[in-house]
């Protein structure tokens, strides 16, 4: 199970524990009730109120330890509420999640296009934002437009003058758009290319052929 990010995530599981969820008992800030409390004669007796805050803090508790993977279990050995399980878990994801981050950045801003076809690089980008938008960080559409620009072979240098120099800035879909019709002009380049070279040749020995006299 991934560990939750909030105590939102949480509070979706079960109405019960949404409702002690809300009402903070998870809360290291809240202060439990006396353990005894004085009657009218002067008399400690067991609170009845503190009897229901640890017996509600201690299903939390346990419900925190089974909700978790295995995985997490031995970060929490020897907490004993509910409020220092969940702040431990709640720091454990968010080094995990900055962790992530920073790899997701990383590639992002890395990935080259290479022997990718443009949709393939184009995805790999998007996948990439969508992994940091997943845990938190949306990124914007100057920086998509910039990784893509930055992953671009020299033979797309054009397309980047053409982006780079437009007074009004191209969003994701406009440089998709761009980027795939250059990479068919390529392609449409790269057939006729061997097809011209083929008919020069052969008019070339063609008139060879003509220009010599029969015996």
């Amino acid at each position: 199970m991934a560990l939750p990010a909030s105590p939102s995530v949480v509070q979706s599981a079960t109405p019960v524990m949404a409702s002690n969820l809300s009402n903070a008992v998870v809360d290291s800030r809240t202060v439990p009730p006396p353990r005894q409390v004085m009657d009218e004669d002067g008399v400690l007796q067991e609170n009845l109120e503190f009897a229901r805050f640890e017996q509600q803090d201690c299903a939390l508790a346990s419900w925190l330890l089974s909700s978790v993977s295995t995985a997490v279990l031995p970060h929490l050995i020897g907490l004993d509420s509910s409020a220092q399980i969940w702040n431990a878990i709640v720091a454990l994801y968010d080094s995990k999640t900055t962790s992530q981050l920073m790899s997701y950045r990383r590639v992002l801003h890395s990935q080259k296009k290479g022997d990718l076809s443009m949709k393939d690089f184009l995805m790999k980008i998007k996948s990439y934002c969508d992994s940091l938008a997943s845990c938190g960080e949306v990124i914007s559409e100057h920086e998509h437009v910039t990784a893509i620009l930055n992953g671009l072979p020299p033979n797309y240098e054009s397309v980047i003058t053409i982006v780079t120099a437009s007074q009004v800035p191209y969003n994701v879909q406009g440089v998709t758009t761009i980027l795939l019709d250059a990479e068919a002009r390529q392609h449409v380049t790269m057939f006729e290319t061997p097809s011209l070279a083929n008919l020069v040749s052969h008019q070339a020995s063609t008139s060879v052929g003509e220009g010599v006299p029969t015996p």
